[in-house]
């Protein structure tokens, strides 16, 4: 018999119940996978689900979460079950249909078929009530867009679009659904640079799928000091989604990385031309000059950071405002470039901060 649960109850009150792996459907909707369904004529069967689900277990992700597909498939093997419950939603056909937890009932259909030891028949889950659409999407959020394992960008960006353009969610709402976690700024920039490399990026495929992994060129894009900078001295988003390429040989940014050094390519016409007919890498030869001091070169992280804001804080009113008038300039330019550097570490040392 079912029951059902009212989403934000405490989770002491819901009740956890074992559900016959049989009974569950895996959800073809399910944002881990979404980006890959795009390229399909009509909904994903079951074994095309499973096979997808596998295909996150690549490299990159693993070096990218905290919790990769092989770990928790040896977690949940060496246990001998999951010790946090999926969430699935009744059907009309007595079934249920799972909202969160997919990957793991794929295992658990990987580890019944390899025949490890343990019954894989049933799950622990807990029933939420259906028609909460609301409620499902706190769901998914609150476990992969700030959880043990998240989405890869790229999915997280689709599905945060979804909700903002689709569902007609505010970003004031999808923030308070992640319970506060997570930082705003990142949820705009997310729905913002899906919304460029669908307009600018994807009509330059001929109908292929996108390379995900050049989504991180797009976040940049929406950083201040790199659209400013593209708009100011006459590029088009439309270039620029060239200038990522849709392949090796015409990318402009090599290593992807480099299209944060943009303003600093664009401001110098030398660089600029060796940028526009070679690439980012070949630029930036021309504009990085070795360091001329060993106590420099040799200094550590805190020793530079430390000497950094120390002369930040003694720069005078004169000091500042040659600077704004010559925003071009190389030192103007070099502040720029270690804000953006400075920008990237912080969110990583510190990802969980509000803002």
């Amino acid at each position: 018999m079912r029951q059902e649960t009212t989403w934000g109850k405490e989770m002491s009150s819901l009740n956890v119940q074992q559900i016959a792996i049989s009974d569950l459907n895996l959800d073809s909707r399910n944002p881990r996978i979404a980006p890959l369904t795009e390229s399909l004529a009509s909904p994903p069967e079951k074994d095309w689900i499973l096979l997808a689900l596998g295909r996150f277990s690549s490299d990159d992700e693993e070096r990218a979460t905290s919790t990769s597909y092989s770990s928790l498939k040896e977690s949940i093997r060496a246990s001998r079950g999951v010790m946090q419950p999926i969430i699935v939603t009744p059907t009309e056909d007595a079934k249920y249909v799972v909202i969160e937890g997919n990957t793991r009932v794929a295992i658990y259909l990987e580890l019944a078929q390899e025949g490890a030891e343990g019954d894989w028949s049933t799950i622990p889950a807990i029933i939420h009530a259906p028609g909460d659409e609301r409620g499902e999407h706190a769901v998914r959020l609150q476990a992969h867009l700030v959880g043990p394992r998240p989405w890869r960008p790229y999915a997280k960006a689709r599905y945060l679009h979804e909700l903002y353009h689709t569902k007609k969610l505010g970003i004031s709402e999808i923030h308070a659904i992640c319970g506060g976690s997570g930082r705003r700024r990142e949820i705009e920039e997310y729905i913002a640079a899906f919304a460029d490399m669908q307009e600018h990026y994807v009509p330059l495929l001929d109908g292929t799928p996108p390379d995900q992994s050049r989504f991180s060129a797009f976040v940049e894009l929406q950083k201040p000091p790199i659209l400013e900078a593209l708009t100011k001295h006459g590029h088009t988003k439309t270039e620029f989604a060239k200038w990522v390429g849709t392949g090796d040989w015409e990318a402009k940014f090599k290593p992807l990385h480099t299209v944060r050094q943009l303003p600093r390519i664009l401001a110098n016409p030398a660089a600029k031309q060796k940028f526009l007919s070679r690439d980012a890498s070949e630029a930036l030869r021309l504009l990085e000059q070795p360091a001329s001091s060993e106590i420099i070169r040799d200094a550590s992280i805190e020793q530079l950071a430390s000497a950094l804001a120390v002369k930040i804080r003694n720069l005078g009113f004169s000091d500042i405002k040659a600077l704004r008038e010559d925003f071009e300039g190389r030192t103007s330019q070099a502040v720029a470039d270690c804000f953006l550097e400075l920008q990237s570490l912080s969110e990583l040392i510190n990802p969980v901060r509000d803002e």
